[in-house]
């Protein structure tokens, strides 16, 4: 359910129109009525949103905390990228400092070469040759990683009311920053990680390399995850 539907649901619930609640409220009638429709840009802000809300949830009784959080979710800032969000809340972590290998290190990989070369070489004098089942076990092997590592596939499909939703892939680029409608579906690939902010998870239903993974939180609920090619996924 989104910010529109509650009020208008609570209007409804203590017996008000539209024109009553203005009356009552001092908030113009069209503003009224572009609120219930979770159009917030007629009202002069989401500072003057929220003291809307306020106001018209007082009047009808309602719970006006769970409201505001609603409206909280639901407005995110489309200007933060997905990656900003996801470092305020600790879920990636910095990548690992390379330390250079020093001459001791680089001595020892390449005796280990040699030694691999020459067992190789030994292996293959005493066969003969390469046996054929050995190979096309190893080509098994081969393909069987390749299906694993094929990358990664999310869909999300509005299903409540609106969220708002950021899709970022493995680069850190933002493939997606908007708004997602009941009865709306968008999909992204990337072939290591999908990273997923949902504003409303109530709202969303999640179906990843093809796996119906169903709703993933409550109504009003942020959830940020990431999903490899094994639909993994690591939630903050």
């Amino acid at each position: 359910m989104s910010v529109g539907t509650s009020l208008q649901s609570i209007r409804s619930a203590a017996g008000l129109s539209v024109a009553q609640l203005a009356t009552k409220s001092r908030i113009p009638a069209s503003v009224i009525a572009d609120l219930e429709r979770d159009d917030f840009s007629t009202c002069g802000g989401a500072a003057y949103a929220r003291g809307h809300i306020r106001t018209i949830s007082r009047i009808c009784g309602a719970d006006t905390e769970a409201i505001l959080a609603q409206f909280e979710s639901q407005t995110i800032p489309l200007s933060k990228s997905i990656r900003d969000l996801l470092n305020d809340t600790n879920v990636t972590r910095p990548k690992p400092e390379r330390k250079p290998l020093s001459w001791n290190a680089l001595a020892v990989i390449a005796a280990a070469l040699i030694a691999v070369v020459a067992i190789g070489a030994t292996t293959f004098s005493n066969d003969g040759g390469t046996n054929p089942s050995i190979q096309v076990k190893e080509n098994e092997k081969s393909s069987e990683v390749a299906t694993k590592t094929s990358g990664v596939s999310v869909t999300l499909t509005g299903v409540n009311g609106l969220s708002w939703v950021a899709i970022s892939d493995s680069t850190g680029t933002t493939q997606y920053s908007g708004r997602i409608r009941q009865g709306e579906s968008r999909s992204f690939t990337d072939n290591q990680l999908i990273y997923v902010v949902i504003g409303n998870a109530g709202a969303i239903n999640l179906k990843v390399n093809g796996e119906d993974l169903g709703i993933p939180g409550a109504v009003g609920e942020v959830v940020r995850l990431e999903f490899g090619p094994q639909a993994q996924s690591q939630q903050g």
